[in-house]
């Protein structure tokens, strides 16, 4: 049994992007129609014709949503969906997230619920699932070991974010972490009061890593891969010790997340997180994967995200996860 039949129309918001589109995929191989929004079309015309090739001209549509933050942005895009991924998240530059980290988070709640309001007075949505992020429930402590479950919060960042100098460099991070907390706190608490007729689900991704589908976004950590393999390590920063997941993972767990019958009725936090890497993981695997290449040497006290993520929700559903290789490989082969 699945919430929504295949065939219903999916909304899937900022179809664009890396997971978001791996997301439209799973859910077209699946069978779902799914209308994608972008903030022009000129931004997903790419993916588009990727997806009426593969799929038929008739399963993928675009909605243009220029400006998600306008409270009634998505009314014309929800117009007879079975479904609701919510995916997108505000765009703001850095020196917004740097000068006024209360803009970023307000901005981010504001247009979660605005969303969810619109949803809950579509009377054909039957369900809702946000993205969320691993950073909504908690950051690594590097070699520190601690638990993270589905009722943990990132209370750190939240009080860090509104606290923090200006200046301090780990600032726009716990901005970030903060506006996915509160947000899916606020998204809770409007689904438990308001009591909408869809499901509500969230999924808290960690860092994503695999194939992109069809044209890759340079801004993704599908791009960060390529670039190590064409011996560009300027990114290498980015490869903080943390959880990864392959995106292909998360795409599947977003499904079901918006069509399993398996979930608590009143809904659940899912925690998409696979294994801890650092950056000597990807430099070893890529040094195995092709001998005939030139890698720099391990970095020496990168330290390990000794984090205790509880996957059970995620394996009942996946029934395993993806492992490093496989993601990184599958990376390098679609450059």
């Amino acid at each position: 049994m699945s919430i929504i039949p295949k065939d219903s129309l999916v909304l899937v918001t900022g179809a664009n992007g890396f997971i978001a589109a791996h997301i439209v995929n799973t859910l077209l191989a699946e069978g779902y129609r799914v209308r994608g929004t972008a903030r022009a079309a000129s931004k997903i015309a790419a993916l588009k014709a990727f997806w009426d090739e593969t799929y038929g001209p008739e399963r993928f549509e675009t909605a243009v949503v220029e400006d998600m933050a306008k409270d009634g942005a998505f009314v014309e895009a929800l117009k007879g969906v079975a479904g609701v991924v919510h995916v997108a998240s505000i765009m703001l530059d850095a020196d917004s997230i740097w000068l006024n980290p209360a803009l970023v988070i307000d901005t981010v709640v504001n247009t979660n619920l605005f969303l969810l309001r619109a949803s809950a007075a579509q009377p054909t949505v039957k369900s809702f699932v946000y993205t969320s992020s691993a950073g909504a429930a908690g950051l690594p402590k590097l070699d520190v070991e601690y638990d993270v479950g589905e009722d943990t919060w990132n209370t750190e960042s939240i009080q860090k974010a509104y606290n923090l100098p200006a200046d301090d460099p780990s600032r726009p991070l716990h901005a970030y972490c903060a506006s996915k907390a509160l947000s899916e706190q606020a998204a809770w608490k409007f689904y438990k009061e308001e009591k909408p007729s869809f499901v509500f689900n969230t999924v808290l991704p960690s860092m994503n890593i695999g194939p992109p589908v069809g044209p890759a976004d340079p801004r993704s950590s599908s791009a960060l891969i390529s670039t190590f393999f064409d011996g560009d390590f300027s990114m290498m920063h980015w490869v903080t010790p943390q959880h990864y997941i392959d995106v292909r993972d998360t795409a599947e767990l977003h499904m079901h997340a918006l069509t399993s019958t398996r979930l608590p009725a009143d809904g659940v936090r899912i925690l998409a997180s696979g294994s801890s890497l650092n950056a000597n993981d990807l430099l070893q695997i890529l040094r195995d994967l092709y001998p005939e290449r030139s890698f720099p040497p391990d970095i020496e006290g990168m330290g390990r995200d000794l984090t205790r993520v509880d996957q059970k929700r995620a394996v009942e559903l996946l029934g395993r996860f993806r492992g490093l290789k496989d993601a990184v490989k599958a990376n390098a082969e679609n450059l």
